[in-house]
């Protein structure tokens, strides 16, 4: 018996996951058992258990407020890209509605950087062309964070799609990446003031003034390259697009998972459900504390 028992232990001290397990429990039991008896000794067993509740639930609250609001610590379902469409050709004949509107900005959105190298310089120019939008869609310079994530699940839908092989075959375009839809971002035109604004007062805007997510879209344009053979010996030959080759757009849609992406997407929906819960929890506790106190006051004026 006693050596089974021994055979029990020993295998849990090398099991990582019952390790994490029982000092978490010890952890638990020692916090807030510890304070739940410093209380209980000062205010006695119930009125301890109330207040040691209350302040466990009320700190629960607000942690996940934080974790509401800046998308931390236990999160939900991450937000992805969905295909919408991948056109080739022309895109006034493309099934997206906003498609077409993109059709004709392309039209006159012509960056001139005949004679410029720098690549910096070049999408500074292209943000210039674009300053009032392209259509109205924003472009999306190469830099842009955006930009680079839709490149990546262009490149994964391509590939799903059988459209291309592999991405050997195929550039993007450096002009080619537009969005439109979402929330409100900052420009580089702003001023001081609106910087400021998007920068501190964007949250209170954001989350206030603009509650619910539009409707987002991303499209991405590639084309094929110019075969060139590669010769015995030396590097391969770099990239080139082919403009006899038409250009497929490839059109996705931020999808901010959850059950309810409009409101509140699925990494903070999770925290939100706990926020919820830990609310009701705590306003519970509060209320059942403030009906005690008030019973006390009525006692004490009724013997005085």
């Amino acid at each position: 018996m006693i050596a089974t028992i021994l055979a029990l232990f020993d295998g849990i001290a090398f099991d990582p996951f019952f390790r994490g397990l029982l000092s978490v429990l010890v952890g638990v039991v020692v916090l807030f058992g510890g304070v739940y008896l410093l209380l209980a000794t000062n205010s006695g067993s119930r009125v301890g258990g109330l207040i040691a509740g209350a302040g466990l639930f009320g700190w629960m609250f607000l942690m996940g407020i934080s974790w509401m609001l800046y998308g931390i610590g236990w999160k939900g379902e991450p937000e992805s890209w969905e295909l919408v469409e991948i056109h080739s050709g022309d895109l006034v004949q493309a099934e997206t509605e906003e498609a077409t509107e993109l059709a004709f900005g392309i039209e006159t959105f012509n960056p001139n950087v005949d004679g410029i190298d720098d690549p910096d310089e070049q999408q500074n120019i292209a943000k210039e062309a674009a300053a009032d939008g392209v259509g109205g869609w924003r472009y999306l310079a190469t830099s842009d964070s955006k930009r680079g994530e839709a490149q990546a699940a262009a490149d994964e839908f391509l590939a799903a799609q059988n459209v291309f092989a592999s991405t050997a075959e195929y550039v993007p375009l450096r002009f080619g990446g537009f969005g439109i839809g979402g929330k409100d971002l900052p420009k580089e035109t702003d001023t001081i003031a609106g910087r400021l604004w998007h920068g501190a007062g964007n949250k209170v805007h954001t989350t206030i003034l603009q509650p619910w997510h539009p409707k987002e879209l991303v499209a991405i344009q590639v084309q094929g390259v110019v075969e060139k053979p590669t010769l015995p010996g030396e590097a391969p030959p770099l990239p080139e697009a082919d403009a006899e080759k038409p250009i497929k757009t490839v059109i996705i849609e931020r999808d901010r998972g959850g059950p309810i992406p409009a409101f509140v997407g699925g990494e903070r929906f999770t925290p939100f459900v706990f926020t919820i819960f830990n609310g009701i929890i705590f306003g519970i506790f509060a209320w059942l504390l403030h009906t005690r106190d008030r019973r006390e006051s009525e006692i004490r004026a009724a013997v005085a």
